[in-house]
């Protein structure tokens, strides 16, 4: 009977110090000045374990619950003045913890920055002949869509900015790929086109 007492208390202790575990810093971060966007490494942080709410100077930014994944956490300005989007920034988390970042996202990490940012809608598309592309952050890349058989449709570009909107009156219905290339990273969604 005392084995299982022990066993119910670790199991109470290990929970509490799971529900109570910090996230401290990310290993990397990148900021626009209206949004701060936090990057890790996959599977080695949860949504729950980061903080609500960051700092930077005087300016508070808050966690998009939207935009928290694996990789990722968007924390958009709520209070105070955008940062600036040049300077190595420094955030407190609120974990007694301080942490700079050079503003860059690595080439490394750029899939994965990509690929928990990036909406296509409205998928399927059913009216309309606009089809969205948005990131979070303003980047520069190529677009190029193709049909099912590896026919390029569209091309166009992003330069510089974080919405696009393609124009698919061009396109008849079916199942489309849309290819997002950067210099270092290239993302794919798949498209449904439905007039």
């Amino acid at each position: 009977m005392k084995k299982i007492y022990l066993l119910f208390l670790l199991a109470i202790v290990f929970s509490f110090n799971q529900l109570n575990a910090q996230e401290p810093c990310a290993p990397s971060g990148s900021t626009d000045g209206n949004t701060i966007y936090l990057i890790y490494a996959s599977g080695t942080s949860i949504c729950g374990n980061r903080p609500a709410t960051i700092t930077s100077g005087s300016s508070t930014f808050t966690l998009d619950a939207g935009a928290c994944v694996d990789v990722l956490s968007v924390y958009n300005l709520s209070a105070g003045s955008p940062i600036s989007p040049t300077d190595p920034f420094t955030i407190d988390t609120g974990f007694a913890t301080s942490c700079t970042y050079s503003n860059t996202v690595l080439p490394v990490e750029e899939y994965e920055f990509l690929n928990a940012i990036l909406k296509v809608y409205p998928n399927p598309l059913m009216k309309d002949n606009q089809l969205t592309v948005k990131l979070g952050t303003n980047i520069t890349a190529k677009i190029y869509m193709y049909d099912v058989t590896g026919k390029l449709a569209i091309t166009d570009e992003i330069d510089n900015i974080s919405k696009k909107q393609i124009n698919t009156s061009s396109l008849t219905n079916g199942v489309y790929f849309l290819r997002l290339v950067t210099d270092n990273t290239t993302i794919t969604r798949k498209v449904i086109i439905m007039k």
